[in-house]
């Protein structure tokens, strides 16, 4: 038991808010003092772009080490398709997914710097969003029209392009169900219901447009042409995480857990595209299969404690690299806090500075309001 717990709060709490400020303002400054690279030498600045990212996965992933905070993989290794084209689809439960796949791929060597990111249009308004926007992920907004989804998806596809092959990524991590589990399972029941599919409890049928669409876009098409810059998806990887009693925390709870949370389960399966049906009714019927098997596996998981046979083994945690990661943010961060931000900052009115925020945090709180409740 812990005999000062207020203390610590205190010490985490302003380490969690200084690392987020140190790895947001040292992420987007070299971005732009970079970007005579990204025309004059666009392959050097993706590969600087691929360090920084994965270091700033490096930052997140103390917040969880320091909680002791672990996750135990299962099911296909994903050693042999590192530098691989993959799209990894995963289960959606709550915020804390977020972390444990950052925490997740940080173990998984180079990879970790070549990811997009697909994620909900609100969170471009964090500012781990606004690094996101010079990283090359993309975001999805609900559309209310058929017009507006299909506008949508031509961006997504000449998105998905341009990332791959001018922004040197390789993995595509999506959410296909669209949403928190707790908010997307009323009317994905209602739709299993009215198809007569099997009725979830665990998970939510997946929305397939998105992920449809990213295949179409990054798999061979016989007589196509416009594929010829970009490399070929190789693998999907069907992702599922497990929470311990079916209790998915948001991922505050984790970065202040103190030890208490017990392992999180990640298991994986590992399917090679080719064996992807391409027709419309085939696909659907595969991915429904997909989240009816996790829902199988969630089950077992809750009522047994054991996810699948194969043995479970804990993820090897770098907590040096982690360690070198906060260390360079921090001494960046200083560097540029002295030299170029306070210099900058002492020109302008500092309560034309607070307004703006005041007004940027309202419109941020009612847009993530008016998309998750």
């Amino acid at each position: 038991m812990m005999l000062f717990p207020g203390p610590y709060y205190v010490i985490k709490g302003l380490y969690f808010v200084f690392s987020q400020y140190c790895v947001v303002s040292v992420f987007i400054t070299l971005h732009i003092l970079l970007l005579p690279l990204r025309f004059t030498a666009p392959a050097l600045y993706w590969k600087i772009d691929a360090v920084l990212f994965k270091a700033s996965l490096g930052l997140v992933s103390s917040w969880f080490y320091t909680e002791g905070v672990t996750l135990k993989e299962s099911g296909d290794s994903l050693k042999d398709i590192y530098n691989d084209e993959v799209l990894l689809l995963c289960n959606h439960q709550s915020t804390a997914d977020i972390g444990v796949m950052m925490q997740s791929m940080y173990s998984k060597g180079p990879t970790a710097g070549h990811l997009i990111w697909i994620m909900d249009h609100v969170f471009r308004l964090t500012h781990f969003g606004w690094m996101s926007c010079f990283h090359g992920d993309f975001f999805l907004e609900k559309p209310r029209t058929e017009a507006k989804r299909n506008e949508q998806m031509r961006n997504m596809k000449e998105h998905i392009r341009s990332a791959y092959s001018d922004g040197m990524k390789k993995w595509v991590v999506l959410f296909p169900e669209g949403g928190f589990l707790c908010n997307m399972r009323p009317s994905s029941q209602r739709y299993a219901n009215q198809q007569g599919l099997p009725i979830l409890n665990n998970v939510c049928l997946p929305r397939l447009v998105a992920t449809q669409t990213i295949i179409d876009e990054l798999t061979p098409k016989e007589g196509s042409s416009d594929l010829k810059k970009c490399r070929n998806l190789k693998w999907i990887v069907d992702t599922t995480i497990a929470y311990p009693r079916g209790e998915a925390p948001n991922g505050l709870y984790l970065i202040f857990s103190r030890g208490k949370f017990p392992p999180i389960r990640v298991h994986y399966r590992v399917f090679d595209i080719k064996s992807v049906p391409r027709d419309e009714e085939g696909f659907k019927n595969w991915m429904y299969d997909r989240y009816i098997e996790k829902e199988a596996m969630l089950e077992r998981f809750y009522k047994t404690g054991s996810l699948v046979d194969n043995l479970t083994e804990s993820i090897d945690a770098d907590v040096k690299g982690a360690f070198f990661s906060v260390l360079f943010y921090f001494v960046m961060a200083v560097c540029f806090s002295v030299f170029l931000y306070f210099p900058v900052i002492s020109l302008v009115n500092f309560k034309w500075i607070l307004l703006i925020v005041l007004i940027y945090m309202i419109y941020f709180a009612y847009s993530f309001v008016k998309t998750f409740f």
